[in-house]
Parts: C-alpha cells; sequence; structure tokens
C-alpha cells in the first residue's frame, strides 16, 4: 500500500538508468506507474541497441553509488555478489593526466567497477520488484495530451512498434527519461515554450573493446591515460568489469579516431600507439579480445534551462540526458541521474506533506533543485572541454583564469595527497566545487613548492 500517496497514475518514458531511477521514486507515491520503452525486453547483459554507449566504459561515481544505494538498499552489496570489483579509488587507479601521474595513495573512498548493462540490470531487477509498475516494452512515446485551458499536461500519446496501434495514456504525472535524443523538446519549442538552452560542440567520438588480460599482477585496477590539451587529442583508459575482462577504451576531440579502420582488433591495437602514454598499447599486446571493436560519436552536450522558463505546462518533467547530457569522458551523466531520482523524491514528498497531492509549484521546484546538482558538474566540464580550440559554445566567466587554476590542481595532485584527494571528493560528487577554493586547498595550489 502507498503510504505518501499523491496520484493514481505516472508515466516514465524510457527504461534506461534515470528513468528506472525514476521509475522505483514515483512508485512510492502513485498507486499505479507505467513505464513506456521504445526497445525490447532485454535479456541479458548486452547493451540494448537504444543505448549505443553501453558497449563502452562507464563510471559510477562515489556520489552515484550512495544514491542508487538509497533508492535501492542492498544494490550494491547483490553487484559485489555477482562481480563487481570494489577499489580504492586513490589508489587502485593509475591516472596520467595533464602530462603528470597522479600521487596513488590508500584514501578513503571505495568505488565499484562494472561495465554499464550490468549495473542497468541490476537497477531494473530491483525496480520490477514493485507490484505497482507496469512496464511496456516495444512502445514509443510520441507526443503529449495538452489541455491548453488549463496548461495542464494529462498524459502521452503513445503508439506500439509492432502493431502501429496508437492508445491514450492519461497519468497525473509525466516524466521523460529518453534520453538526449527526447522528441518532446521539439513539442515545447513548436508552443513557443523556448528554453534557453546551452549547447556545446565537443566533436568527440569513442571506440571500445572488451580483452581479457594475462594472469600477470598489475598494481591497478584502472588506467587512464588523458590527452593534454589543445595538443594531444585523444586518451585511453583500462577498466575491469565483470567476469574477469578489461574493457578499454579510446576517446578523441576533434580526432581521427572517428575516422578510422575499426574493422579488427588489430586496428584497435594500432590506434593506442597514438596515446600520449605506451601502458596501454603494451597491455593489449598478449590479450585476448572478447568483442567486437564499438565506435560511438557525441557531436555536442547540451544542457537545457527549463528553470528559467515562465508558465511552463504543469505535470512534466524532463531528467537525466533529456534534461542535460554531460560529456561522458568525465563520467559523469549515470550519478547525477541517479541523484536527480533524489530530488525528484524530496519534491514529491514535499508535495505530499503540504498538500497530499501535485502541487502547481512542483514543476519550478523540480528544475531549480535538479540545476543545483546539475550546474557545478556542468561548469566543471565545459571548462576542460573549451581547453580545445575546436570547441564552440558559451563560454564560462573568468575561463582563461578558472583553467590555469584547474591546471594547477592537475599538477599538484601529482605532488600532494591533500590537494588529489580534495579533487577526488569534488569529482566523485561528494563535496561542492568550492572546496577546491578552500584557504588551506588556495595555499597548497598556489606556493611554489607544494
Amino acid at each position: 500500500m502507498i503510504k505518501r500517496r499523491i496520484g493514481a497514475h505516472a508515466i516514465v518514458i524510457g527504461s534506461g538508468i534515470a528513468g528506472l531511477c525514476t521509475a522505483q521514486v514515483l512508485c512510492r507515491y502513485f498507486e499505479d506507474v507505467t513505464l513506456l520503452e521504445r526497445g525490447a525486453e532485454p535479456h541479458d547483459k548486452q547493451p540494448r541497441k537504444e543505448v549505443p554507449q553501453g558497449y563502452h566504459l562507464h563510471a559510477l561515481l562515489k556520489g552515484g553509488e550512495q544514491a542508487l544505494e538509497q533508492l535501492f538498499p542492498g544494490i550494491v552489496q547483490a553487484m559485489r555478489q555477482d562481480g563487481s570489483t570494489r577499489i580504492n579509488g586513490s589508489k587502485d587507479l593509475k591516472w596520467f593526466h595533464h602530462g603528470v601521474w597522479k600521487k596513488r595513495f590508500e584514501g578513503e573512498i571505495f568505488v565499484h567497477l562494472q561495465s554499464r548493462p550490468f549495473l542497468e540490470k541490476h537497477i531494473r531487477l530491483l525496480v520490477e520488484k514493485n507490484p505497482n509498475l507496469r512496464i511496456h516494452y516495444n512502445m514509443m512515446a510520441l507526443q503529449p495530451i495538452f489541455d491548453e485551458n488549463q496548461n495542464i499536461i494529462l498524459g502521452v500519446q503513445a503508439k506500439e512498434a509492432v502493431s502501429s496501434q496508437r492508445t491514450d495514456l492519461y497519468a497525473d504525472l509525466v516524466i521523460d527519461a529518453s534520453g538526449y535524443g527526447s522528441r518532446f523538446h521539439q513539442w515545447f519549442q513548436m508552443r513557443n515554450y523556448h528554453d534557453p538552452e546551452e549547447k556545446v560542440k565537443i566533436d568527440l567520438c569513442y571506440v571500445s573493446q572488451i580483452y581479457q588480460l594475462n594472469a600477470m599482477q598489475r598494481d591497478w585496477s584502472t588506467l587512464l591515460v588523458y590527452p593534454s590539451a589543445p595538443i594531444e587529442k585523444i586518451g585511453g583508459a583500462v577498466c575491469r568489469i565483470e567476469g574477469n575482462r578489461h574493457i578499454f577504451t579510446l576517446f578523441g576531440y576533434d580526432s581521427e579516431l572517428a575516422h578510422s579502420d575499426l574493422d579488427s582488433a588489430q586496428n584497435f591495437i594500432e590506434l593506442t600507439k597514438k596515446l600520449p602514454y605506451t601502458m596501454i598499447y603494451n597491455e593489449l599486446q598478449d590479450a585476448k579480445p572478447l568483442s567486437e571493436v564499438k565506435l560511438h560519436k557525441v557531436p555536442y552536450i547540451v544542457r537545457h534551462h527549463y528553470e528559467k522558463v515562465k508558465n511552463l505546462p504543469q505535470r512534466f518533467l524532463f531528467i537525466g540526458d533529456a534534461f542535460c547530457r554531460f560529456d561522458p569522458v568525465f563520467g559523469q551523466g549515470m550519478s547525477v541521474a541517479a541523484m536527480e531520482a533524489l530530488v525528484l523524491d524530496d519534491c514529491l514528498q514535499r508535495d505530499w506533506k503540504e498538500t497530499k497531492g501535485i502541487s502547481t509549484r512542483l514543476t519550478k521546484r523540480f528544475y531549480r533543485n535538479i540545476s543545483k546538482v546539475i550546474d557545478p558538474v556542468w561548469n566543471m566540464i565545459i571548462i576542460e572541454d573549451f581547453r580545445y580550440h575546436h570547441v564552440v559554445g558559451k563560454k564560462p566567466f573568468g575561463l582563461a583564469l578558472l583553467q590555469w587554476y584547474t591546471g594547477r590542481i592537475f599538477h599538484r595532485s601529482s605532488q600532494n595527497t591533500d590537494i588529489y584527494n580534495a579533487f577526488i571528493y569534488v569529482m566523485n560528487l561528494l563535496r561542492p566545487v568550492s572546496t577546491l577554493f578552500s584557504p588551506s586547498i588556495l595555499y597548497k595550489v598556489l606556493r611554489k613548492n607544494s
């Protein structure tokens, strides 16, 4: 029985990580929740066709892990029992960054390593335990059902993939978690709800392949080799995942990766020669390929600003990549999506306490509050992306100074564990960016001898 009921029916569009987390929250407040997924029901741990980025390296940051544990108590232990690897985030990560190796040490932050399909599977299994949830696969949401007089979205029109039959689905709340390709932004724009979106053209391409490495002992679980912008454009990573496998990912900005011949593992190995450090290339010399080479392109990232739009239609919200698409190189998308779901929970709980129903303040309150989660992450990312001259978009105020200061942090992280530790906490979404500007960190970053 729903203890905090604020509505009879809610709809979630999209069953990726943002959609699954959202459905988990809605099941606490609505008698029935419908999850619409345009793709087929997944039957194994392979990436879904609708999530092409699932073939590539994904990071679950500590802040995201904590959010998932709040949403799904016991999920971390369940993943560990099924093969996820627990590592020390500052000791077991070997990181070549801005021309230097980070100073490794035994820190307090432990994270877990696994593939994106593995994580999504475990979230899905727990979501499906909700008795008031119904998942409709092969069902595409087409457009909102809109009451213009009341300025309320009453549901969505959906189409079944097999029969092409259209159905009107009514709900008290609709949440779009369909990803960066959401068709609903266009519907809003056609009705003059123009949000002042930030769109940054990054021309990112990343290429991945899964391997089995030899039994040699290694002093790392994750190996990262970042390029030094703007001269170097290609970076790479190796990360242990479930099943005693390792995923190798190359990423490049405005680089030759997008035009490379990727029809064999040997061609992938040859590409690793272009990294600023040879360690990843050396690891591949006697490794066994376990998958095909996969390529994915991210031409741009985008941040919508619906929190700045007045008189939005009520009872319809964007969440996850449908609201903000980050540069995936920084690995923050999944974690932020889980944290946004917690924001949604807070907003719905407040509505239940104040009105026992969905208030007219929900839309603005939700967008305002998730913006507090998104904005610092977005700003950190674009400061780094704009180190490349080809990147096009709105530059943050004081960009040159911010890039100089963060560059100092990166270099000092190779010498000073206090600076690196502060950076790790911010990077894992556990502390605000302002931590890096505290008097003690400022002193250590700016002094001549660290």
